[in-house]
């Protein structure tokens, strides 16, 4: 045992050489960036808008494109396994993260971690888990969980969206929402 822990530990710190796929890591990253932006800021993402102010945003012909049309910001963030953006549109209870690429199914995984159990004594209910075909993206699957409290009037909604295809314009989406039903 101590010989296949050895081994492993090696393989690791081999320069060039990763256990990890470079789709994985980016999936990695991508989970980090919406876990740490999208889901720890969600109750205030204005206290979020202001930590960002002093960061170069998207131009907003660039940024309507994460914005899907609405008012608000977008900001580049880079990291070693790619670039990625963080989207605040104005006025909602909304926040997403935008990934190029990625390793879907990890990043599938890794979402599911993130949101699938809610910390007490709120609840998590999967509400959503499809394929739709896509002219632009190709075949892509939706994954979104809800969390609320027993009788709570809003609950918290996190969804990722992910297309395989090399030809996708993203290949990983994940949003997080405050929402009243």
């Amino acid at each position: 045992m101590h010989r296949l822990a050895t081994a492993l530990l090696a393989l690791t710190l081999t320069p060039g050489l990763s256990i990890a796929s470079e789709g994985e890591d980016q999936a990695k990253s991508f989970a980090n960036i919406y876990a740490s932006l999208c889901m720890r800021n969600l109750s205030d993402l204005e206290a979020l808008r202001e930590k960002l102010k002093s960061l170069p945003k998207l131009p907003p012909d660039k940024a309507a494109h994460f914005l899907a049309g609405n008012p608000g910001d977008a900001w580049p963030v880079p990291n070693k396994h790619g670039t990625f953006v963080l989207a605040l549109p104005s006025g909602k209870h909304l926040c997403a993260v935008h990934g190029r690429k990625a390793d879907t199914e990890a990043a599938r995984k890794l979402f599911a971690g993130l949101v699938s159990n809610a910390p007490s004594p709120l609840v998590a209910r999967q509400v959503r888990n499809d394929q739709t075909q896509t002219t632009a993206s190709g075949q892509t699957k939706t994954l979104a969980y809800e969390w609320s409290a027993p009788n709570a009037s809003r609950k918290m909604l996190f969804t990722l969206t992910t297309a395989a295809s090399e030809s996708a314009p993203l290949q990983v989406l994940a949003s997080a929402a405050i929402i009243s039903p």
